[in-house]
């Protein structure tokens, strides 16, 4: 995505549509739990996706590949196990911070409706 505000538009427009479709009472309350579902969405993703780019999970994936090649019976000798981009080589550097981006964004919406939620 280009323009990273236009996202966030689209994430308030979202938000407020599962606020009307789903909601059981048009309350500040089920809007910010709406809201709320879908910045921790937006985190998680992005918090999983920063560990994965991180390396993490390289050493296990590598391990596991070594040794399904070692102790498989039917070897398939045209897969190059050691070629295979590992899963931090898989996404690039940019999309958690997309994710991360956004969630940040819509938790300071939600936070901003906390504290108007809570004066009133």
């Amino acid at each position: 995505m280009r323009n990273k505000w236009l996202m966030a538009v689209i994430n308030i427009l979202i938000v407020t549509l599962l606020y009307v479709v789903l909601s059981p009472v048009y309350d500040l309350f089920h809007y910010i739990n709406q809201l709320f579902y879908m910045a921790y969405f937006y985190i998680f993703i992005g918090i999983i996706m920063w560990v994965i780019r991180g390396g993490f999970f390289d050493g296990i994936t590598y391990g596991f590949r070594r040794f399904t090649s070692t102790m498989s019976r039917n070897k398939d000798y045209l897969d190059d196990w050691k070629e295979k981009p590992l899963p931090s080589q898989t996404i690039s550097k940019s999309w958690p911070m997309f994710f991360l981006f956004h969630g940040t964004m819509l938790t300071i919406g939600l936070l901003a409706l906390l504290f108007i939620y809570y004066k009133m």
